[in-house]
């Protein structure tokens, strides 16, 4: 009897990688192998070497295809992972998703202190707690205060803490007492009115409250400039990711009582605290 089935196609690596790139997916070939090795448990490697994938198998990455190409969910969703620093930290919807342009903030933090001195940090906005995390792993004696608003975002970053082991070097919460060294942040900065021209992956997928800055995107750099007369030590440095020149300016413009002492790459400024707390 012939094989009425002997024509099907089965699902190939190629496949799955073309698809991707059609529907205008960016690194179409390293996404291809991220969701593949997700859906099925599997090493990267492992996705070259399989000529095709089995009807089931096909279903599961078809399954998480779907949730990118369709409903463009960010992949770092889909994974439950994201990499800052040379590092994964667990996320999912409910916090802001880690980006390379951050990680300036971790080399302005080592413009500032060495690798072996002792110092106390808040991390404003903690999101995942990527940026804490990091410092904390980079900077040994460190020791931190990790501030969010947000409940769902805070439950990430005490998970991301327990996952590297660095419970006992920070705390977390809503609210702010003692003095710091250090405040670092990635505040909200894009102007309310940009919000809906943002890329879908973005705009319906991530926490407004970690990207919305207000009318000018200024709104939490003023906040933090004002918790920092009352928090920062003097001598104190504040360190904060912006979203363009235009805010690097406006920040080294500001008359207060806090110096630029550098900005690293257009996108990240630090400045020193010139008043006694």
């Amino acid at each position: 009897m012939p094989n009425r089935h002997r024509n099907f196609r089965k699902l190939k690596a190629d496949d799955i990688i073309k698809r991707l790139e059609h529907e205008g997916i960016r690194n179409s070939r390293q996404e291809a192998l991220w969701i593949t090795a997700h859906a099925l448990g599997v090493s990267h490697a492992e996705f070259y070497t399989r000529p095709e994938f089995t009807a089931d198998e096909e279903r599961k990455i078809n399954a998480l295809i779907s949730r990118r190409v369709i409903d463009r969910e960010p992949l770092q969703y889909i994974l439950g992972e994201a990499d800052f620093y040379g590092r994964d930290f667990h996320v999912g919807r409910g916090v802001l998703i880690p980006r390379a342009d951050t990680e300036t903030l971790i080399e302005g933090v080592k413009k500032c202190f060495n690798a072996d001195d002792e110092f106390r940090f808040l991390d404003w906005g903690t999101g995942s707690g990527c940026i804490a995390i990091t410092i904390l792993l980079e900077f040994p004696k460190s020791s931190a205060y990790m501030l969010d608003i947000s409940n769902e975002a805070l439950s990430y970053a005490r998970e991301n803490l327990r996952r590297y082991g660095l419970n006992g070097r920070a705390e977390t919460g809503r609210e702010v007492s003692g003095e710091f060294d250090l405040i670092v942040s990635n505040p909200p900065y894009i102007p309310t009115g940009e919000i809906e021209g943002l890329m879908s992956e973005v705009r319906d997928y991530e926490p407004h409250t970690a990207l919305d800055g207000g009318i000018d995107g200024m709104k939490y750099y003023r906040e933090i400039f004002a918790l920092a007369v009352k928090h920062l030590k003097n001598d104190g440095y504040i360190i904060f990711e912006t979203g363009s020149m235009n805010q690097v300016k406006a920040l080294e413009d500001y008359s207060g009582d806090f110096e630029t002492v550098g900005v690293i790459i257009a996108n990240s400024i630090i400045m020193k605290n010139n008043h006694n707390v």
